[in-house]
């Protein structure tokens, strides 16, 4: 991977990571440094009191040393403790806060965009590398004081150790004490590092390995944990004595041997820096000790300048390390940022336009639409216009196309071919929200979330309690709320309140129902939210909603053809074609069309109706 493109993604990253935790960056530097410079600190004075007792033995100098190694120790500790303290606090939350940022992103993509299979693999990629490995965005976070801290500790090194070349002017002069020696050590101190880099490089491959499998253990492990309660599938694990084979799936599926090559590969490399290290640490030892010997660095400067090359190598061997797992972690960073940059067709290719006032006519010309990857056009060369203010149905059977109009209505997709217009102007020319504004949608698939019930209604925070109320009163849910002790303040569900309401499938269908009137929107549309009632019930309830809504223009999509007969206008789609409209006693007069067909079939349930 070109090293142009993780310093590029190290920039973005860290900037999503400001974005997380505003100041955990530069508390990150604060602890670091600490952490680095407060050994070298000691040493250094350390260093400094032992030449004293070696020399003039002033005992004066000596506790100012003692004082200042003491003191400046006592201010670090304590600047480090409350530094660490208030980063203990930004990782407690920070997982939750990395996730409401993938979420947001996800709440603002285009719709096309989240029903793309692709994309969301891509999501579940990201979140299974976040939670096995901790690896993109957050390996950045945590990885920022494995990098600063070396780094730090070998600006410190390099200080304590320039002394070595002001020597003392009465040393012997000899080999040992030339440049030349000086320059030998160094090489051997460099030579060093790319054995390092080797190991560390060989480490990274495998790691690359057990990371990529990790997820795929960790998703079985869940699942198995899932299947296994009382909930789900702990009868059938008894009676059909499920477990030997569940055990022996997971054992193949664990994913640990991976893991033990890894974990072994570590211990022989490390065994091996350990080696390497020690004969380093012996050749320093030695240099710097010979050098004392001939009269060329003080007795406390040995302690120093031992304590400092040592502490420079070893600053170095962990930033190779550290190099190397950001180098790993760019693929993962990559993943992160290629759903990041998810483009906003809809919103950057539409209009400025604004909705017109008054009466709002839609009409598709020639609409064509094919579904991402699929291989029919799930709705045909479709022209009809919506009449202002009147009621439409559109029926037909499942699969026939008919919430594919609306989410094409609503500008959910894009249409493959065609154009749907608003008074005559294509939609795209208009302004993304204001039109997303007009339409007051209950889907079949609706969803109530587990806050207030008048934050439902509102789908907001804030909401008018006399309109929320009205409208739960007005789509039939007005007894109900009379029963709930905390009114609109109740909370649904036990998700976020022990006091939480259930509600059944009925009563759910109907806050729905308050939600579409409480946004009183122009153009209202029913997509099936009633499918999993009984003809008999939905036709009352839309039949109800008919009232209701007044003078708006509105759709009401069902496969049942009992529930909008009350309609002015009757459209039937089959296999993503408009193949009738009419008036009910119109369709059913076509004793050959698909209406009649339908009707007939469909009799038996809802004669009572």
């Amino acid at each position: 991977m070109k090293t142009r493109s993780i310093w590029h993604n190290l920039l973005r990253g860290y900037g999503i990571v400001n974005r997380l935790t505003p100041t955990y960056i530069p508390l990150a530097f604060v602890t670091s440094f600490i952490k680095a410079v407060q050994p070298f600190a000691v040493l250094f004075f350390s260093a400094r009191i032992i030449n004293e007792l070696a020399g003039a033995r002033d005992t004066g100098r000596i506790v100012l040393y003692a004082a200042l190694a003491v003191g400046i120790g006592f201010i670090l500790k304590a600047l480090n403790a409350v530094a660490t303290r208030r980063i203990a606090t930004l990782n407690s939350t920070l997982w939750a806060r990395f996730y409401f940022f993938l979420g947001n992103r996800y709440m603002q993509l285009n719709y096309d965009q989240i029903e793309d299979a692709a994309n969301n693999e891509l999501l579940a990629d990201i979140e299974a590398k976040t939670n096995g490995n901790g690896l993109g965005i957050l390996r950045l976070h945590w990885g920022l004081p494995e990098l600063l801290q070396p780094l730090f500790e070998l600006g410190a090194s390099i200080a304590l150790v320039a002394g070595m070349f002001a020597a003392a002017s009465s040393h012997e002069q000899n080999f040992v004490t030339s440049p030349l020696a000086t320059g030998l050590l160094f090489m051997l101190v460099l030579l060093i590092l790319p054995f390092t880099y080797a190991i560390k490089k060989r480490e990274q491959r495998i790691l690359q390995q057990a990371i990529e499998v990790n997820p795929k253990a960790n998703t079985y492990i869940h699942f198995f944990g899932d299947y296994m309660q009382a909930k789900n599938a702990a009868k059938d694990i008894r009676l059909y004595r499920q477990a030997p084979a569940i055990e022996e799936h997971y054992r193949k599926s664990d994913g640990l041997s991976y893991w033990y090559k890894f974990f072994d590969l570590l211990g022989k490399n490390n065994a091996l820096a350990a080696a390497m290290n020690a004969a380093l640490a012996g050749s320093v030892y030695l240099f710097i000790g010979l050098r004392a010997l001939y009269g060329m660095y003080p007795v406390g400067s040995v302690v120093q300048y031992i304590g400092a090359v040592t502490g420079a190598v070893g600053a170095l061997a962990a930033l190779i390390g550290v190099l190397g797992n950001y180098m790993t972690n760019n693929r993962y960073l990559d993943l992160v940022f290629r759903y990041l940059d998810l483009p906003d067709n809809m919103r950057k290719t539409g209009g400025d336009r604004q909705i017109p006032q008054g009466e709002l006519a839609f009409e598709f010309r020639d609409v064509s639409f094919k579904y991402p990857g699929a291989d029919r056009y799930a709705i045909e060369r479709l022209n009809m216009k919506l009449h202002v203010g009147q009621r439409l149905a559109i029926v037909g059977m499942n699969g026939s196309g008919k919430t594919t109009l609306i989410k094409l209505l609503c500008r959910l997709y894009e249409p493959t071919e065609g154009m749907i217009t608003l008074n005559g102007v294509d939609i795209r020319e208009y302004d993304h929200a204001s039109y997303m504004r007009i339409f007051s949608v209950v889907f079949q698939d609706f969803m109530l979330y587990s806050f207030s019930l008048g934050q439902n209604v509102a789908a907001s925070e804030s909401y008018d309690a006399k309109l929320a109320e009205e409208c739960l009163a007005t789509a039939g849910f007005g007894e109900k709320l009379k029963e709930m002790q905390n009114g609109l303040q109740s909370y649904l569900h036990k998700d976020f309140s022990d006091d939480g309401v259930e509600i059944s499938g009925g009563e759910a269908q109907k806050v729905a129902l308050a939600r579409a009137l409480y946004k009183n929107a122009p153009f209202v549309v029913l997509d099936e939210p009633t499918a999993a009632l009984d003809p008999i019930a939905e036709f009352e309830i839309y039949s109800r909603f008919h009232e209701i809504i007044g003078g708006k223009t509105a759709i009401f999509v069902s496969h049942r053809l009992s529930s909008c007969r009350f309609c002015h206008d009757i459209a039937v789609f089959h296999e993503g074609r408009l193949i009738q409209r009419g008036s009910h006693d119109e369709l059913v007069g076509d004793r050959g069309g698909k209406y009649a067909e339908l009707w007939n079939a469909q009799a038996q349930y809802y004669v009572s109706a």
